[in-house]
């Protein structure tokens, strides 16, 4: 039987980097309940797969809802 690979988990920063957003609003998002997270005694943290979901989700969104902005950035 094959093992199951572990989750990526992130930390509130590289969820900000990650979404082009302020960690303050990453706070905001997951004390709203928008990105599930847990507690640890270092801070919040977050499974890779719930940020890239919500992250899909929100690009989705901004597609009909012309109050989402999303930023691409430029390489």
């Amino acid at each position: 039987m094959p093992k199951a690979k572990p989750q990526k988990v992130l930390a509130a920063g590289d969820v900000a980097d990650l979404l082009e957003v302020s960690y303050q609003y990453i706070d905001k998002l997951a004390e709203e309940g928008k990105i599930p997270f847990q507690i640890t005694s270092s801070g919040k943290i977050f499974l890779e797969k719930d940020v890239l979901q919500f992250k899909k989700e929100r690009e989705i969104k901004a597609k009909t809802d012309k109050r989402i902005k999303i930023h691409k950035r430029s390489k």
